[in-house]
């Protein structure tokens, strides 16, 4: 395991140079009209380029496909769905190193491997892809396994490793207390806030319906680390805010501005921010607190829909027409099949009109 991520870590590359063909106007025009519009023909010159032997250009296609393809005829269709004779995934795995650790998000059988495709994504500059990936690894497993040397270091945000911590503490029959505890000690002298989190969550102080803190435990554990026991319950405190955003149900506008300053640094934080500035110039700050307040945290809000950060960065995807429609319709679900009685949306227009007004613009 340790092999196979220092490998795939060191083989990654930093994508310093432009994907061949991205200077190329056979990519950039049919590109950016996607982005802009839904001319279909954007799609269709954009496999031609594929075809002609531009790499940008192939790489944009899969999620050019899923923005454009519904406006295409199925004959039409069903050509865009290879690339010279081969299969349209295939063909964009094959093309880079960094598309062949996303597989478009295709999860594959081997846990060991989907970690290691996660953590050379973070190392490739695509952490929501990266996210997504440690999510689903983390979902699939547990957290359970043993951990590989440097795991803390990776830039996995404080909110997802706090998982793995609290998966730990509470399941006592995968790992033995002795050893969770342990390496809940060890990361609080490293002064990591997952640590905090994790134990914040494992004494159920975001949530009053909980089962009741283990005192004796969590005073074992400050102990350990030589953490004063009114300094921990300070520390545990200060996170409850990000817990209870992290329910993904509504929550109070002054939760969802602390939890804010949590996350606002956090690069899978980043497309909120680019779609507040973009539809919402003169409110963008509320218009964040109004997102979480009635949303929660924006991860993973069009992870497979936006393309790699080599050919748009994460903030001008999502200040695109392209980009902040797919964000802001994807709280469809949530909202639920009548917007008029969602009470996520009425917690949202109650902090910010402006955003509420975007989102009903945005549903299909």
């Amino acid at each position: 395991m340790r092999a196979l991520l220092l490998a795939v870590i060191l083989a990654t590359p930093t994508q310093a140079d432009p994907i061949p063909g991205f200077d190329d106007p056979a990519f950039q025009a049919p590109f950016q009209r996607a982005l802009a519009s839904d001319d279909p023909t954007a799609l269709t010159d954009l496999h031609a380029a594929a075809e002609a032997g531009n790499t940008a250009a192939l790489l944009a296609l899969p999620p050019a496909s899923e923005w454009l393809r519904a406006e295409l005829p199925f004959t039409e269709r069903r050509k865009l769905a290879r690339v010279n004779g081969t299969p349209i995934a295939e063909a964009y795995i094959a093309a880079d190193p960094v598309a062949a650790l996303w597989r478009l998000g295709d999860i594959g059988s081997d846990t060991d491997a989907l970690l290691a495709r996660a953590l050379g994504l973070y190392a490739a500059n695509e952490p929501d892809k990266a996210t997504s990936l440690y999510m689903t690894w983390l979902n699939i497993t547990g957290g359970f396994d043993p951990l590989p040397a440097g795991f803390f270091d990776q830039p996995a945000p404080d909110w997802a490793t706090a998982q793995i911590l609290w998966g730990r503490l509470n399941a006592t029959d995968m790992v033995p207390q002795v050893e969770s505890d342990a390496l809940v000690v060890e990361r609080l002298k490293a002064d990591d806030p997952a640590a905090w989190m994790a134990l914040a969550g494992f004494a159920s102080l975001h949530r009053s319906d909980g089962p009741p803190a283990d005192t004796a435990r969590l005073a074992a554990i400050f102990s350990a680390a030589g953490i004063p026991q009114d300094e921990a319950a300070r520390r545990m405190q200060s996170v409850v805010p990000v817990l209870k955003v992290m329910r993904y149900e509504p929550v109070d506008l002054s939760i969802a501005k602390a939890a804010i300053e949590t996350f606002r640094n956090e690069p899978e934080f980043e497309p909120l921010l680019a779609v507040c500035t973009s539809a919402c110039p003169t409110t963008a700050d509320d218009c964040t607190a109004a997102f979480v307040a009635g949303f929660g945290h924006p991860f993973g809000r069009a992870t497979t829909s936006q393309p790699l950060t080599s050919l748009i960065s994460t903030a001008d995807f999502f200040a695109t027409p392209r980009g902040r429609t797919l964000f802001l319709r994807s709280t469809a679900g949530a909202i639920g099949p009548d917007p008029a009685t969602s009470k996520r949306l009425a917690t949202t227009r109650a902090v910010n009109a402006c955003l509420a007004d975007a989102i009903l613009a945005a549903l299909p």
